[in-house]
């Protein structure tokens, strides 16, 4: 304030400005996430980058930036001059993913019981056990990412690098199924139980809890593909609204 006039700001500082445009990116993410999520695109659809500025009152660089993160969070799928489209479905495609994870995973668990120190195991139950005990205390958290991050961390106890690394590759296609199978109160709380077992028989080393995982994913499946499947069944009332 200068001789009692408020003095405006015409250059605010470079980090200033930078907050600014990450926290716009962060609201058009989720804005386009939320639309993504309600299935208000067909599957295949171009998403139209201009139409969408429009819509949430930005410029286009905000919403390109915030669909290069849908791309990574297998929202959405980008093609090289072509543009962002969103993910194809289908009944088939997510029992084929889900069957292949199941798999991988049965594997990685056996192997984790016999080549992981007790520290090891103890580090990869505790990021589920910290997620639980976020719930509890009423913390907002995105549960589906406490979920990838434990399935990845029993996965790493195998210390078969390559199937981590398929399970990794894996997980970027099915992660939009795996944040729809956490959106219903069912479905968390079965997962809550399913994971307090297999962590159970992950510290004492007891390999049954393999069959434990794989039909926990197999559950996963079942609801992901209904999900798919209703999803289908209402999507040409038509694209965005």
């Amino acid at each position: 304030m200068r001789n009692g006039t408020l003095i405006r700001e015409e250059n605010p500082p470079k980090a200033k400005r930078i907050s600014r445009a990450a926290d716009s990116v962060d609201r058009v993410y989720s804005e386009i996430k939320a639309l993504a999520v309600e299935y208000r695109f067909r599957p295949g659809q171009k998403v139209n980058e201009v139409e969408l500025a429009e819509r949430l009152h930005v410029s286009r660089t905000p919403v390109r930036e915030a669909l290069n993160r849908l791309v990574r969070d297998g929202f959405m799928t980008f093609m090289p001059n072509k543009g962002f489209f969103a993910r194809e479905i289908s009944p088939e495609t997510v029992r084929d993913l889900y069957e292949l994870r199941a798999a991988i995973e049965h594997s990685t668990f056996r192997l984790a019981c016999e080549r992981a120190s007790d520290a090891e195991i103890e580090e990869a139950a505790q990021i589920w056990e910290r997620a639980m005990a976020r719930e509890a205390a009423g913390i907002e958290q995105d549960l589906s990412e406490y979920d990838e991050a434990f399935h990845l961390a029993i996965a790493r106890l195998s210390k078969n690098e390559q199937m981590v690394d398929a399970l990794e590759r894996l997980n970027a296609r099915i992660r939009f199924f795996r944040r729809t199978d956490m959106e219903t109160t069912m479905r968390r709380n079965e997962t809550f139980g399913e994971h307090h077992r297999v962590i159970d028989h992950l510290r004492r080393r007891d390999r049954a809890g393999a069959d434990i995982l794989q039909q926990h994913v197999s559950l996963s499946s079942a609801h992901a593909i209904i999900v798919t499947k209703e999803v289908l069944a209402r999507i040409f009332m038509g694209p965005m609204a």
